[in-house]
């Protein structure tokens, strides 16, 4: 990468104690992130007949383009970066804290740095091409495997968004499933984010929630009500929602709650902590009354990582599949692992029961999950086998220790009581005092103690003054962080003179454990080793052109990685007080700006974790502006057929599978006018809005968006972006001027995050002023004393996390912000532009392209290349069916060292390749030398496709008998056997193309018995 434009020194990189030296990585340094040199670039624009990067953009009306410079701050160097994040994070307080409530804190075990630094598993793409991603695959399935021996159930997916998510999509399976109407009971006792969530996520969608009060005295569920209530109101209830331990840290009666369900043909959805189900702890689920429960939502965030600000979480979500119970596990959202056969017979593992995701069925998906939280699965998985089943046990025992040692303390004290004497949580304590909580959380803070949360309002919110306080505790504290928190109760209660008798509680038996879950704990050492080789199974973006269309799998840099792992982030909980959480808040308050400059619109919300959910945060967005214009006869959502299957999924879980309109495209791959202009005419104010991806799937800009808002704004419509492709135009066009409404930014895509093996994703969503006011979560704002609140905007949507979203992520795109600045945002773009054109032009000479008859289009950040006919027919009397041929030659770029391009969308018959922004005119060069080379062997060796991938770890996995004999989880009493690379990626890269051809053509006539 000689030439390229590094602002990093040897003597900067002393002045901030980074873990690792930024020079030994050749991407890391160069400015903006772009390998390419100046001179690559004007080689490149010279090769397309371009005379500078400006120029890529000619076909885009220039009142869309923005003006030069954006109002946006200077780019910092590297060292400026590190020294300024570390600033922000230093304006957090961490003290002594008892807060847990809704996200405990516990121990993170060394391996999980370990494993979170391991590049190819935390950069790789979701696992789609199995054989070039068992690294990812088998860290999943230890992780389904851990989580099915906590609980029981036998069916595990590989995580959603948290736990709030997690119960929605079980409710929304049980209605599936169940004859009853949308109508659901929630135990009074659950989180309050959880029920704001779920009341954000249900409106307008049909389905009904209830609520089973609270008895103040016992704080559980009041079963008396629960028992009274007519069979004509139960025979209305689909599921009912109640959690293990509730929100005020007392134990509910499962058993109770769960045969109630069964007794009255009621899905039950038992919301629970896998951390508590260590051996000696608490019951699983799947000994929950006489059956068990239906189906578990929970969080296992505190398993993987420290608190985050609340996020990336990691939602668990699980259902029963044995002999007895088949029926819903083909109903529920999200992704599973398998145990599968390669075609050589070879163990392997694969992602099965695909056929109910988004990008195959669409509108008619169980759901619209796309990215999840794997990376976390994969240091769940990780934490775990640490810890062994037993670890977490004792875990529970230590913080069991602490809770009855303050229990003991308050015996002696006048004032101060447990709330709830029955039943409490093994690791919780509600306190009642005569003092108010505010006074008393206040003087602990000052004696440098977060003393826990305020939870009046929960147990009785007509109670004006606070009087509950939720205390925490965990195997973090020691004996001397309780005696701190013995002397501040003892300061703050007088010594009792009553002579009472001692409270000293016991957990009944019956919610308990009855035996040991049976998972061991493996040796740091042994992990170490395990999950380095897994790595080595993975190909990452570090490794060179990743060309996966619509999914921009640029570089990502290890300084963001390191800002967001610094104490003045990771440790501060979501629920600690405003003061002491000034960095979290001041990262957010940074990025609502940025992202209000990147966009040309108005406001912004942080809260969203995935694409996906960003598009859902659009139209409900949409919705609350037509209801509180009184216009709720706005059915229909216009989309185009070429649009990510997430689109059609999120419109119909908004509450629009019948009001799906889809739009045609014209020869050129763009929005059909005259279609659009009929539809527009039918529907008119019919229509709530239109989903709208720009540039499109096909890499083609939609020069009539403009034409398109106006026309829907005219008739009363709302527009929204998919943001999915803003590689392409971040920082160059103007979305105000364009006409959106409401867009979302895929942080894991334009901004650097890591795709983690699937997630966790992240969004930004931006709106124009017409939205602001319904914006959800909340909004940062700076008070006059310079420090960062929030507030709700006036007419919000609601909540769509339970905390601030996938905080975490938010660090790491602020510091690329931070290194990118006004010039090098819009750089970037025109960077992978001109890196997409370039390779377009080397290699439409060779392949068909699609659309067919869109050669003259444009190119943006990605183009689709397809076979001849005469070609597809020579792979037919190979054969090679046509319907195959494509997904066949994806395999063999992992034959080259590569990940595939993008296969069968948007075009049955395409290849979508999007090289980015991240790689040299000499990578890039390789790269279309090695896509020539496979189209050399379609022609002259068209057999060599039938026994592709040859040098992965596995052969081409038997997918269909996978999905046929499904195998969902094991005993985890010995580590899963590893596969072994034949020629690992790293070796393949160094290797001459044209070696790698003949190695490729020689082994297949090896395999197949050719002379």
């Amino acid at each position: 990468m000689d030439g390229r434009d590094v602002d990093v020194k040897c003597t900067d990189v002393e002045k901030v104690k980074l873990p690792f030296d930024p020079l030994e990585f050749p991407r890391e340094t160069p400015r903006h992130y772009i390998s390419a040199s100046e001179e690559d670039l004007q080689k490149m624009l010279s090769s397309i007949g371009i005379g500078n990067l400006n120029q890529l953009f000619a076909h885009i009306h220039p009142n869309l383009l923005f003006p030069q410079p954006l109002p946006l701050p200077e780019e910092k160097s590297y060292q400026d970066v590190a020294e300024a994040i570390s600033h922000v994070s230093s304006l957090s307080n961490e003290m002594l804290s008892f807060i847990g409530d809704q996200l405990p804190v516990w121990k993170t075990p060394k391996i999980v740095d370990f494993v979170s630094n391991l590049r190819n598993l935390s950069t790789s793409y979701t696992p789609y091409q199995p054989e070039r991603s068992q690294g990812t695959l088998i860290t999943h399935w230890i992780y389904q495997c851990a989580i099915s021996l906590l609980t029981g159930f036998e069916a595990i997916n590989t995580s959603l968004y948290d736990r709030s998510f997690a119960i929605f999509e079980a409710i929304s399976c049980s209605i599936r499933t169940s004859r009853k109407p949308s109508r659901v009971l929630l135990a009074a006792s659950l989180f309050p984010q959880e029920t704001d969530v779920l009341a954000t996520l249900t409106k307008e969608t049909g389905i009904q929630l209830d609520f089973l009060d609270l008895n103040p005295e016992t704080g559980c569920c009041d079963y008396q009500a629960m028992s009274s209530m007519s069979i004509d109101t139960l025979n209305q209830y689909s599921a009912f929602v109640f959690p293990q331990i509730n929100s005020l840290g007392v134990m509910e009666d499962v058993d109770l709650l769960t045969d109630f369900c069964e007794d009255n043909q009621i899905r039950s959805i038992a919301c629970i902590d896998p951390f508590l189900l260590g051996d000696g702890g608490l019951k699983p689920p799947v000994e929950f009354g006489r059956s068990g429960a239906d189906f578990i939502a929970g969080d296992a965030q505190h398993i993987a990582i420290p608190p985050n600000f609340g996020g990336p979480g990691l939602g668990i979500f699980g259902c029963r599949h044995n002999d007895e119970k088949k029926s819903d596990l083909r109903n529920t959202p999200g992704r599973y692992i398998g145990q599968a056969k390669d075609l050589n017979g070879r163990d392997c593992h694969v992602m099965v029961l695909s056929t109910r995701e988004q990008h195959i069925r669409k509108e008619k998906a169980t759901s619209n999950v796309c990215s999840n939280q794997a990376f976390l699965a994969t240091l769940a998985g990780a934490s775990i086998l640490s810890q062994g089943s037993k670890g977490l046990g004792v875990a529970v025992e230590i913080a069991n220790r602490h809770q009855q040692k303050i229990i003991d303390a308050i015996n002696g004290l006048e004032g101060i009581e447990p709330a709830f004497p029955e039943n409490i949580s093994p690791n919780e304590l509600t306190l009642r005092t005569i003092k108010s909580s505010s006074t008393l959380l206040h003087n602990a803070r000052a004696q440098g103690i977060h003393l826990g949360i305020e939870v009046t309002n929960r147990w009785m919110p007509s109670v004006k003054a606070g009087r509950l306080i939720k205390l925490s505790f965990s195997d973090l504290h020691t004996d001397e962080s309780i005696d701190r928190l013995i002397t501040f109760l003892n300061s703050e209660f007088a010594t009792s003179t009553a002579s009472s008798s001692k409270f000293h509680y016991q957990i009944d038996k019956k919610y308990l454990r009855k035996t040991p879950a049976g998972l061991p704990a493996y040796s740091d050492e042994e992990l170490r080793e395990y999950y380095g080789k897994l790595a080595e199974l993975n190909v990452s973006p570090d490794d060179g052109c990743y060309p996966l269309g619509s999914c921009t799998m640029k570089y990502n840099p290890l300084l963001n990685d390191w800002a967001a792992s610094l104490d003045g982030f990771s440790k501060i909980h979501p629920q600690a007080p405003i003061e002491d959480a000034q960095g979290p808040l001041k990262v957010l308050y940074e990025i609502q700006e940025w992202f209000k400059g990147i966009t040309g619109l108005a406001g912004v919300t942080t809260q969203p974790v995935a694409g996906a959910q960003g598009e859902l945060v659009g139209i409900k967005l949409f919705q609350a502006y037509h209801r509180k214009n009184g216009e709720n006869d706005r059915q229909f959502i216009l989309i185009p057929r070429s649009a990510h299957g997430t689109n059609f999924a999120t419109a119909a879980m908004a509450g629009y599978p019948e009001g799906i309109v889809y739009l045609e495209a014209n020869d050129s791959g763009r929005i059909d006018i005259e279609d659009f202009t009929n539809k527009l005419q039918k529907y008119g104010r019919q229509i709530c809005g239109v989903m709208i991806t720009n540039p499109n799937t096909s890499g083609i800009f939609e020069e009539d968006f403009k034409k398109i808002a106006d026309d829907v704004h005219r008739v009363g419509g709302l527009v929204y972006m998919d943001g999915a492709n803003m590689n392409a135009i971040a920082g160059v066009v103007n979305l105000g001027e364009l006409g959106v409404d409401a867009v979302h930014n895929n942080l894991h895509k334009t901004w650097t995050i890591p795709h983690g093996g699937g997630g966790p994703g992240d969004a930004i969503v931006a709106v124009s002023e017409t939205l602001v006011d319904f914006l959800p979560g909340k909004q940062i704002f700076m008070r006059k004393d310079g420090m960062f609140d929030f507030e709700t905007a006036p007419h919000s949507i609601g909540s769509f996390h339970r905390n601030w979203g996938n905080f975490g992520h938010k660090v790491r795109a602020y510091t690329y912000l931070l290194r990118l600045g006004r010039e090098g945002i819009p750089r970037m773009s025109s960077v992978a532009v001109l890196a997409a054109r370039y390779l377009f032009e080397k290699l439409k000479g060779r392949y068909k392209t699609l659309p067919a008859k869109a050669n003259n289009a444009p190119r943006m950040h990605e183009f689709i290349l397809t076979l001849s006919e005469e070609d597809f027919s020579n792979l037919e009397e190979n054969g090679i069916p046509k319907n195959q041929a494509i997904p066949q030659i994806g395999k063999l770029f992992l034959d080259f060292g590569f990940h595939a391009p993008t296969v069968a969308f948007p075009e049955v018959f395409g290849l979508m390749i999007e090289p980015t922004e991240s790689y040299t005119k000499n990578e890039l060069d390789r790269f279309a030398e090695a896509v020539l080379a496979i189209k050399d062997i379609i022609e002259e060796f068209p057999y060599v496709l039938k026994s592709a991938p040859h040098f992965t770890p596995i052969d081409k996995v038997d997918e269909v008998s996978a999905n046929r004999n499904l195998s969902l989880h094991e005993p985890l009493d010995r580590l899963p056997p590893l596969p072994h690379n034949r020629i690992s990626p790293a070796e393949l890269m160094r290797l001459e193309v044209s070696e790698i051809k003949e190695r490729v053509i020689q082994l297949s006539k090896d395999s197949q018995g050719l002379i």
